[in-house]
């Protein structure tokens, strides 16, 4: 028998979580005996299509231009969707809109799929809530990764339950992100730690405070840099290190620059999903300082690499860190209670162990493969 083939639509392959997130998907259909291909339509990096394609999982760039008319997107999306003649689609949205949907419709595939991987903020307006709600109505059901994230958009919110029929489900519901737990574990466990450090130029003795994360807005790298002043400012000795790359960079390393951070921040750059993980083994805690997350990836991956998170108390956070039991949560945007949370850290090393335990144990309840893995075989089912 043939496997079914399954197309994902994603905008775009940079570095973030749900390009993380779709890759993980994509290798649990693989396990699932479905033939995956991806069709990334707007900006691609290199290196996140090489990972794609290093797990077997073949790419097509369209590389189109985002000025493009909907007229034109919808017949390029159909056309080459119909090259491919997929039994199901599935659309990976960052952001809010119709016209996947729709080009995947008209190209005469029925079983249409979408994710949504933001919360609804302000910044969306009624019009992106209204094309949403809109599209959910020409798939066959429609996904988000947190219920907050589904509470913002729909006005209600399930979490999806692979023990009944699917047809008996609600239009709408939550499925969290998945984590490769044991490919963390592996990982983690042949990282020399000491020399990772003399590689950066960190004393091996220092307490190292990090995050991962796209350089943008609403990630909050920012907070995280006054936060970081104000701790060494009162004294605290400790090294931070930022993994990731985005638009906000050369911002965020002047304003590292001007309060005097120059010596003790590291901006590692880009880095594969693999690298990113052997830098988190070195942090002692990791920080999630998000305005507004659709999940949160990192903070359930440092969970797994078994490190103390602090994550601002926003959104799809809110769903993976339980404050004071599984983690610490800060108000957010607000950068003096973040300092305050990574002093109490610092200075409490048992408390450190203890909410790095407990994360672990909710990220292997919660978050593993083999959860995600039972919900994708009973929403295709």
């Amino acid at each position: 028998m043939n496997s079914p083939k399954l197309t994902i639509l994603i905008p775009c392959l940079l570095q973030g979580g749900t390009e993380r997130q779709t890759l993980t998907m994509a290798a649990v259909l693989q396990s699932l005996n479905y033939s995956v291909n991806l069709l990334c339509y707007f900006e691609y990096n290199e290196i996140i299509v090489g990972e794609f394609e290093s797990s077997g999982i073949a790419v097509r760039l369209l590389n189109l231009n985002r000025g493009i008319s909907a007229i034109s997107f919808i017949k390029k999306l159909k056309k080459e969707i119909r090259l491919n003649s997929p039994d199901i689609i599935h659309v990976q949205y960052m952001a809010p809109g119709a016209l996947p949907i729709i080009a995947a419709r008209l190209s005469g595939v029925r079983r249409v799929y979408a994710t949504v991987h933001q919360p609804f903020t302000n910044t969306h307006g009624k019009r992106a809530r209204f094309l949403l709600n809109s599209a959910s109505y020409l798939t066959q059901k429609f996904i988000t990764v947190s219920q907050n994230a589904e509470q913002s958009w729909f006005g209600s919110s399930t979490l999806f339950d692979e023990t009944r029929p699917v047809r008996d489900q609600p239009r709408h519901f939550t499925i969290h992100n998945a984590i490769d737990i044991e490919k963390i574990k592996d990982i983690v466990s042949k990282v020399d730690e000491m020399q990772l450090k003399h590689e950066l130029n960190i004393p091996v003795d220092l307490k190292v405070i990090g995050s991962v994360a796209r350089l943008r807005c609403e990630k909050g790298i920012d907070l995280l840099l006054a936060a970081f002043k104000q701790l060494l400012y009162d004294g605290t000795e400790a090294h931070l290190i930022i993994v990731g790359t985005g638009p906000d960079e050369l911002k965020l390393k002047d304003a590292a620059e001007s309060f005097g951070l120059n010596n003790n921040v590291t901006f590692y750059g880009e880095a594969t999903w693999e690298k990113a993980v052997q830098l988190m083994s070195i942090m002692d805690i990791v920080v999630v300082p998000s305005r507004f997350e659709g999940f949160g990836l990192t903070a359930a991956e440092a969970m797994a690499v078994g490190k103390p998170v602090i994550a601002s108390e926003t959104s799809g956070l809110k769903e993976i860190i339980i404050d004071g039991e599984t983690g610490l949560a800060f108000k957010t945007g607000n950068s003096n209670d973040l300092a305050e949370k990574i002093k109490i850290l610092l200075q409490q090393p048992d408390l450190c162990e203890e909410l790095a335990i407990n994360g672990l144990k909710r990220a292997e309840e919660y978050f593993s493969i083999e959860v995600f893995r039972q919900k994708l075989n009973s929403l295709y089912s």
